[in-house]
């Protein structure tokens, strides 16, 4: 797998879940793709310590994270700013990632949600996108993290908000050469 680009030989991983089983399958699929190194934690407390002590690369985290779940303890890294790992790539797993757990986990600052079951081909996938599509890191009074916008589909309002937004103009040509291009 790591011919499609994405060499994870000198990246550590923090697995971060209460389900020992289940970490272990994790650890294994990182390093079948060749991670350098890959440890666990089986509860908030334990990760965070974990993060503040060593150099992780990426956390996966567990969606029923102990004790107040892993949305809560994503928003914790994302939240302090004295956090050495603050703007860490964050995978969130869950057993149901419906359409209310995935906007949870964005709003609190996670990278990607995948759903468990995780196969190693969906976690390669999720990887190679935070590596190879990396989003701007915001910050406001009530949230730090990637940018929540994955794809563009317009300013809300039809307004710029962010001082950094493409010009209107440039969007509007963006959206002109798309559109011709699926007309061609």
């Amino acid at each position: 797998m790591q011919a499609q680009g994405l060499n994870l030989r000198n990246l550590t991983f923090l697995v971060a879940s209460q389900n020992a089983f289940y970490s272990q399958i994790v650890l294994r699929i990182l390093h079948s793709f060749g991670a350098g190194v890959a440890v666990e934690a089986r509860d908030a407390a334990s990760a965070l310590q974990i993060l503040y002590n060593n150099k992780i690369d990426a956390l996966i985290c567990d969606y029923a994270l102990p004790p107040k779940g892993g949305i809560d303890f994503v928003r914790s890294i994302r939240a302090d700013p004295h956090n050495p790992r603050r703007s860490i790539p964050i995978l969130v797993m869950a057993g149901d990632p419906k359409m209310s757990i995935i906007n949870e986990a964005r709003n609190a600052g996670a990278n990607m949600v995948v759903g468990k079951p995780i196969s190693p081909a969906v976690l390669f996938d999720r990887l190679v996108w935070i590596a190879h599509r990396a989003r701007k890191f915001y910050e406001s009074d009530d949230y730090f993290g990637p940018d929540r916008r994955v794809r563009f589909e317009g300013f809300p309002g039809g307004k710029r908000r962010r001082k950094d937004d493409p010009a209107a103009a440039a969007v509007d040509d963006r959206a002109a050469a798309e559109a011709e291009k699926a007309t061609a």
